[in-house]
């Protein structure tokens, strides 16, 4: 039994010679992975640390159809849904993304440790490349919701008020 036990061990170190721990860095451009037929995880795992909030991406790439289920090991994240038939764009990722025939998905993570693990749920073709980045947020660039817009002038009516009680209490 203790044999058969170390033969199993080894077979599964074995097995993962080929997977790669990639660690990422934010905004240090995309980190291309490759993939075999839908139901295999993914070649490569991710990890990076953060100090303040960022974007982690996923997309597809080269031929459309694939998509993709990814992990932190606490939440799972699945990617959209892709649309057969679209043009080649080699390695353009940033093509790709902007693309709604290419599956994608862009989550917020706050700042931690993190390793990403990903699996492919579609792959027309058997297997593929895809990438990962990691991307500052400009939080000052975050717009007025527009409820905002809506509390101005209850602000404003306020002050009328305010100003009316001042005047007749005079």
């Amino acid at each position: 039994m203790k044999k058969l036990s170390i033969a199993l061990l080894s077979l599964l170190s074995i097995a993962n010679v080929n997977a790669a721990n990639i660690n990422l860095t934010v905004d240090g451009g995309w980190q291309d992975f490759y993939f075999d037929d839908a139901g295999t995880s993914w070649e490569d795992t991710f990890s990076f640390t953060l100090t303040e909030q960022a974007l982690f991406t996923v997309t597809d790439a080269y031929e459309s159809g694939d998509e993709f289920s990814f992990t932190n090991g606490i939440t799972t994240w699945n990617t959209s849904t892709a649309i057969l038939g679209a043009p080649n764009l080699g390695g353009n990722f940033d093509a790709a993304l902007a693309s709604l025939q290419f599956s994608s998905l862009s989550v917020l993570l706050g700042a931690g440790s993190y390793t990403i693990s990903g699996f492919t749920t579609l792959s027309p073709f058997g297997s593929g490349g895809a990438a990962v980045q990691l991307s500052s947020v400009d939080v000052s660039a975050v717009p007025i919701p527009a409820a905002a817009l809506l509390f101005a002038p209850a602000l404003v009516g306020f002050m009328g008020l305010r100003r009316k009680a001042k005047n007749t209490a005079v």
